[in-house]
């Protein structure tokens, strides 16, 4: 992995509980380890398991994958601890079979309740308990979705008057940027309940630089609202090379009314926290923060199946 120089706004030291970011004061990530097989063993999203514990070289997760085909695993979780191979396990999904996951947040407060957005823009309300995972609803199309738009991503945010707030955006390709929204969401008895969409901004990343660019394959949000993306490149061959790259675009917050306000990045100001090379060959399309200042990572290798990665990413 080539490293390149680190800038971190004062907002994401304090989200990560980290001292501000130097060039090279990232170490090296502890070692890529599989978490699926194959074509169909990519992570397209991830998030943490609420309460279980989590640092370096540990953590609890639910990933998605993003399969199409009848009889494919959808969700699996994954145990990660010092010195162990990776525990996964494959989830029968119960309810509407999800096309093509692309993206998976935790429900701030509700252990065991996540919501997985697949590609075209449906929004899954998902419990994963006993050892499956239960859609009890069908999908909730995104607000502010146009045909063609192709989503990879997806957070959940709770700011401190207690409202919560979803983000997502359209993976953009190339020259087409990404477009990002945010508006706030109810989940209620049927699933999750949209508001009105109250921010929209496009966004690119100087790097990955060739081939099919996707200028967000994931994003989270921080508890500071910091908004954390990765970026990916696809030379749609299913052996890669692939590169990547994770940044701190910017912020989520909200006005006087309550309604969420995206300040993201312009392309010139971005540097990478992470970068990935095509001689990495890492298509990451999956992230999550834990305590500390450290990042996990998750890939869509395709032929190579899925990987996980720890980062510290502060120190």
């Amino acid at each position: 992995m080539i490293r390149n120089g680190i800038i971190v706004t004062a907002a994401l030291c304090a989200a990560l509980a980290a001292a501000p970011l130097n060039a090279g004061a990232a170490a090296v990530p502890d070692g890529w380890q599989r978490v699926g097989s194959g074509i169909l063993g990519g992570v397209s999203g991830l998030a943490l398991v609420e309460g279980a514990p989590a640092g370096r070289g540990l953590a609890d997760a639910v990933v998605v994958r993003d399969n199409k085909g009848d009889g494919e695993s959808r969700v699996a979780t994954v145990r990660l601890r010092p010195g162990q191979a990776p525990a996964v396990s494959e989830l029968p999904w119960l309810g509407v079979v999800p096309v093509d996951l692309e993206a998976l947040d935790a429900v701030p407060g509700r252990p065991g309740h996540y919501i997985a957005l697949a590609s075209g823009g449906g929004a899954y309300d998902v419990v994963v308990a006993d050892g499956r995972a239960t859609a009890g609803h069908d999908p909730v199309t995104l607000p502010g979705r146009h045909e063609g738009d192709n989503y990879e991503s997806f957070a959940l945010h709770r700011d401190r008057s207690g409202r919560l707030n979803a983000v997502w955006a359209t993976r953009g390709r190339g020259a087409e940027k990404a477009v990002v929204r945010a508006a706030s969401v109810r989940i209620g008895a049927h699933g999750p309940e949209f508001g009105t969409v109250t921010a929209r901004q496009e966004f690119s990343v100087p790097y990955p630089d060739r081939d099919e660019v996707r200028h967000i394959s994931d994003l989270k949000v921080l508890g500071d609202g910091t908004v954390l993306v990765s970026s990916a490149s696809d030379p749609n061959v299913d052996d890669g090379p692939f590169a990547s790259a994770v940044y701190d675009a910017g912020r989520l917050t909200v006005n006087r009314a309550h309604d969420a306000v995206l300040r993201l990045r312009p392309e010139h100001a971005l540097r990478p926290l992470s970068r990935f090379t095509r001689q990495d060959n890492r298509k990451i399309e999956a992230i999550a923060v834990l305590p500390g200042g450290l990042g996990l990572w998750g890939t869509d290798d395709e032929n190579s199946g899925g990987s996980v990665a720890f980062e510290r990413i502060g120190r």
